[in-house]
């Protein structure tokens, strides 16, 4: 699937872990550990899992913006079977319509949505624990 493709559950990126995937690329393996030869990024299978007929992300954001930014044209996603049983999928679902509300709908509308590590945690880490707490509690 093309990295511009995948549908984000996550309004932002952090841009330490940015940083650190971007230092994969620009290293002397182009990130997939090999001689030096290598130029094309591998970001390793993404986890996604279908919303309402569309496959999104579950995790791996930084490393599928890495590769749209690489110029990677097709990688390898992975169903995420086991994302209904380790994690509540209404706040999945929250997460889904807030991208869509702010018209983050692919990969690369993460484009100028990268926040400072603390600036992440405030924004959005904190954003979703309250929301899942408010769904525990309701």
């Amino acid at each position: 699937m093309a990295p511009a493709e995948l549908r984000p559950t996550q309004l932002y990126l952090n841009a330490g872990k940015l940083a650190a995937v971007l230092e994969r690329v620009d290293g002397s393996d182009g990130g997939n550990g090999g001689d030096g030869d290598e130029t094309a990024f591998d970001p390793g299978p993404l986890p996604v899992y279908e919303f309402d007929g569309d496959l999104h992300l579950t995790d791996g954001h930084t490393r599928a913006f890495v590769a749209y930014l690489a110029g990677v044209e097709r990688v390898a996603v992975e169903y995420d079977a086991d994302l209904a049983a380790k994690h509540d999928l209404a706040l999945y679902r929250e997460c889904v319509d807030w991208c869509d509300e702010a018209g983050v709908e692919r990969v690369p509308d993460l484009a100028g949505r990268v926040l400072a590590p603390d600036a992440y945690e405030r924004e959005w880490i904190d954003r979703c624990h309250r929301t899942a707490e408010r769904l525990e509690n309701s």
